[in-house]
């Protein structure tokens, strides 16, 4: 990419600029927090059928047996994607991991191709810089370009094609509106379908401006959001008959990220027992029989007050338990946080692992409150005896 593929059309702001354009705003956000609300709901319950699912699929797994490797692998993407409604339910957790840009294109490209008879080719170099972004939000971002290139696709015998690339670039202060001189990744969303009229350009960044049916006209904008909100920007070059191209711009970074467990500070007594307490019998058990299959013993806990009491019993008679699972969100009972600063008064060494189905915030947080690691649901048995062993030393 080069400066005379610089996007000519850059969005600017606008806001509601009278009473009742005020009013319709505010009438969109109370829309957009009901569904917001339910939208996390739906992510919550499929989660946990998710976690039953991919644990009896991974422990079940034998050989190499294609059918079940595929099962699994969608569960994983299905895990994602519930993530992302969990997020999309909180307005985005707020949190910024660092991570690699090819990993951002290949997921996106992924997720928005499935089904879809279009190439989709990504470009990116070694080299390039990865981002400090929300990763959730950032995807979401993606995959509405990407969906919007692939619904503007002529029919047959049209060959659809997408090209995503990526490439470091250094930017000067005032050559891209809005952004600060510095060190930046510069990203093409590139198709060949048929490109979007010149008095059309800067309307598709408007709320609910479509040319689609059956749409709602709030993906670009969205995306845009998204972009400006992690102090990046967006263009567009277009010609019809010929295809469109994206221009996204995002500060680079140049750190690693963050780990999701952390090494015990000293030997404990090896009991081979393992205390798990979730709120859903299927999924404890699933659990329970991931740690067998790790040549753990385990017990199980409804909630915080048995654990607290399965704890005691153990600890009482200098055998506790290598490690406790905890679920965060019980359900009419003490959550695993609660539980936590209980266990803590009782044995100071407790070796606690927070299990959730949140994202990277959830889990920085988990890891600032004391727990020794985090498993977000739904994990594979090589998931559990990864932390295990970095928990346990």
């Amino acid at each position: 990419m080069d400066d005379e593929t610089l996007p000519p059309s850059i969005p600017g702001p606008s806001a509601p600029e009278t009473d009742e354009a005020l009013f319709a705003a505010l009438l969109r956000a109370d829309r957009s927090e009901t569904l917001g609300a339910l939208a996390a709901g739906i992510g919550r319950e499929l989660n946990e059928l998710l976690a039953t699912i991919l644990g009896a699929v991974a422990t079940a797994q034998s050989g190499d047996d294609i059918a079940m490797d595929d099962a699994e692998q969608a569960c994983i993407a299905a895990r994602e994607l519930t993530r992302r409604l969990l997020v999309m339910g909180r307005g985005g957790d707020g949190s910024r991991a660092i991570v690699e840009t090819r990993e951002i294109l290949i997921e996106a490209a992924k997720a928005a191709g499935a089904g879809s008879v279009a190439e989709i080719v990504v470009d990116v170099p070694d080299g390039v810089a990865p981002v400090l972004v929300e990763r959730m939000q950032i995807l979401q971002a993606f995959q509405n370009l990407l969906r919007n290139a692939l619904e503007a696709m002529p029919p047959p015998p049209h060959r659809p094609r997408v090209q995503l690339r990526a490439a470091n670039t250094e930017l000067e202060t005032d050559r891209i509106e809005g952004l600060p001189a510095g060190s930046y990744v510069e990203f093409e969303v590139r198709d060949n379908a048929a490109g979007i009229a010149p008095e059309q350009l800067e309307a598709i960044w408007d709320p609910y401006f479509t040319t689609k049916k059956h749409r709602t006209g709030l993906g670009l904008p969205a995306a845009l959001a998204i972009v400006r909100r992690h102090g990046g920007q967006i263009g567009v070059d277009s010609t019809v008959g010929d295809g469109t191209v994206f221009t996204i711009f995002l500060p680079a970074a140049d750190t690693g990220g963050e780990p999701q467990g952390k090494r015990a500070p000293s030997e404990r007594f090896r009991t081979g027992r393992v205390l798990v307490m979730d709120d859903d019998a299927k999924i404890a058990a699933r659990t329970g029989a991931m740690l067998e299959s790790l040549d753990y013993r385990f017990d199980l806990a409804r909630n915080g007050s048995e654990a607290i009491d399965w704890y005691r019993r153990y600890f009482s008679v200098g055998r506790p338990y290598d490690a406790i699972i905890l679920d965060l969100d019980v359900v009419g009972g003490m959550g695993g946080r609660e539980a936590f600063e209980e266990l803590r008064l009782l044995d100071p060494d407790v070796r606690a692992i927070a299990s959730h189905a949140g994202g990277d915030e959830e889990s920085r947080q988990c890891l600032d409150q004391g727990f020794c690691g985090c498993l977000a649901k739904p994990y594979r048995p090589a998931d559990l005896g990864k932390l295990l062993g970095t928990v346990l030393g």
